[in-house]
C-alpha cells in the first residue's frame, strides 16, 4: 500500500464505500506502507501479513512458500468470515483467490489492472489465474483495453467481466510556491512533468531524449520527474551524459503529485504499455493538457486533439514535436486543459467509481441470496 496507481484506487474505494452497508478490512500480503498507515488512522481494519516475495527461478521453493501463504490467508478469512473477498493485482488475485475458495467465502471478485505481459514465460501463473477465474463471481478490469487483453490471454467466461474505470478527485486551486520552492530553483520557463515510477515500461529514456530535442526549440523549458524505482540511477546518468542536469528536477516519491502537476504546463506519459493510468486522469482533472503514448487504455482517457495529443510509443521525436507545439501555442494548451477537466468531471470521478463497485457488490450478493 505504497503510493501506486492501484493502491490509490483501493484507498479511495475502501474509504468511499457506504459505511452503513459495507465494512472493509484491508489485507496487505507483503508489506504495509504510507497508504496502509493512512487507512489505520481513519479507523479501518488493516492486516499486514509480511509474506516474502516469491523467487520464480526456484520453482519448488516458491510453490511451498505460496502454499503456506494461501493456507495462512484462508485461516484468516475463516476467522473474519467476509461476505466478499476483493483481490487486486496479480499475486493477490492468485493467493487471495485460492484462499477465498478454501475459506468458502460467498463472493470472490478479482481484478486486472494492466495488460498481461507480466505472465509471459510463467505458465504456472497463467494456470493459477485461469483456475481462480472459474471461482470468481466477477473479474473487474479498469479499461476496455485490459478487458480485451484478458479475453485474449485467459480462459474466462466473458459474462464475468466488468469494466469499472478509475476515478480521481477534481482538485482545488494550486498552492502558492509549493514544490518549486522545495526544488530549490526558481523555474521561470515552462515546465513539462512526468509522474511515473522508474520502471522499464514507463520509458523514461524516451522522455530524456525528447527533452534534449525540446530544448532546441524552447530553451527555457524545465523537466520534472516525480517517482522512484530501480532504474532511477540509470536515468540520472543519461541526463548527465546529455548535459541536461540544469534543466531536470527529480523530486522522488511525493504525496503532492497533483499539486506538482497543477504548477506545471504540460503533463506527459511515454509508456510502452498501460492499463488505465491514474496520472493522466489527475493531470486532466488539474486542467492540464497531456501528451501521451497511444497504448492500452490511454485512448479511452485522452481524446486526441481535444484534451491532449497522442503519439506512438518508442518515438521520442514525436513526443518532442507534440510538446513543442503546445508550449508554443498556450491558447490551444489552455483549451485542452479546460476540456480535459470537464471530461474527467463527467466520466472519471471517485464517486462514480465507488458507486459502480457498490452496485456490483450488491448484485453479486443478491445472486447468492444475501441481500444487504
Amino acid at each position: 500500500m505504497e503510493l501506486g496507481g492501484t493502491e490509490r484506487q483501493l484507498f479511495e474505494l475502501v474509504t468511499g464505500l457506504d459505511p452503513g452497508r459495507f465494512r472493509p478490512h484491508i489485507c496487505c500480503i507483503r508489506s504495509g506502507g504510507y497508504l496502509a498507515k493512512e487507512l489505520s488512522k481513519r479507523g479501518l481494519g488493516v492486516t499486514v501479513f509480511g509474506f516474502p516475495p516469491l523467487d520464480y527461478s526456484r520453482k519448488l521453493k516458491s510453490a511451498f512458500l505460496l502454499g503456506g501463504q494461501i493456507f495462512e490467508l484462508s485461516r484468516f478469512m475463516r476467522r473474519m468470515r467476509p461476505d466478499i473477498v476483493q483481490c487486486m493485482l496479480p499475486m493477490a488475485c492468485v493467493a487471495g483467490g485460492m484462499a477465498a475458495r478454501l475459506a468458502r467465502a460467498p463472493v470472490l471478485v478479482t481484478g486486472r489492472r494492466g495488460l498481461g505481459h507480466y505472465k509471459e514465460g510463467k505458465p504456472v501463473l497463467r494456470m493459477a489465474e485461469n483456475l481462480v477465474n472459474k471461482w470468481s463471481a466477477a473479474v473487474v478490469t479498469n479499461s476496455d483495453a485490459v478487458m480485451a487483453d484478458v479475453l485474449l490471454r485467459e480462459r474466462i467466461d466473458p459474462r464475468k467481466l466488468r469494466v469499472i474505470r478509475n476515478g480521481v478527485r477534481i482538485p482545488g486551486p494550486p498552492p502558492l510556491g509549493g514544490w518549486r520552492v522545495v526544488a530549490g530553483k526558481s523555474l521561470e520557463g515552462p515546465v513539462v512533468c512526468l509522474v511515473a515510477n522508474f520502471f522499464h515500461y514507463k520509458r523514461h529514456r524516451d522522455f530524456v531524449s525528447a527533452a534534449a530535442m525540446i530544448l532546441k526549440e524552447v530553451s527555457s523549458a524545465y523537466f520534472v520527474l516525480v517517482g522512484d524505482g530501480s532504474l532511477r540511477g540509470e536515468i540520472e546518468k543519461r541526463i548527465s551524459e546529455l548535459g541536461l542536469c540544469s534543466r531536470f528536477i527529480l523530486l522522488g516519491i511525493r504525496t503532492d503529485s497533483v499539486q506538482i502537476m497543477q504548477l506545471s504546463d504540460i503533463v506527459t506519459l511515454c509508456s510502452c504499455e498501460e492499463g488505465f493510468p491514474n496520472v493522466l486522469l489527475e493531470a486532466m482533472a488539474a486542467g492540464k493538457p497531456v501528451v501521451a503514448t497511444r497504448v492500452g487504455g490511454i485512448p479511452e482517457i485522452v481524446e486526441d486533439g481535444s484534451t491532449g495529443i497522442l503519439v506512438d510509443p518508442g518515438a521520442p521525436e514525436r513526443l518532442a514535436e507534440a510538446i513543442v507545439r503546445l508550449l508554443k501555442d498556450k491558447e490551444r494548451a489552455e483549451e485542452m486543459g479546460r476540456l480535459g477537466r470537464e471530461r474527467v468531471a463527467r466520466n472519471f470521478t471517485i464517486e462514480k467509481m465507488v458507486r459502480t463497485y457498490e452496485e456490483l457488490y450488491a448484485t453479486l450478493l443478491s445472486e447468492k441470496g444475501m441481500d444487504h
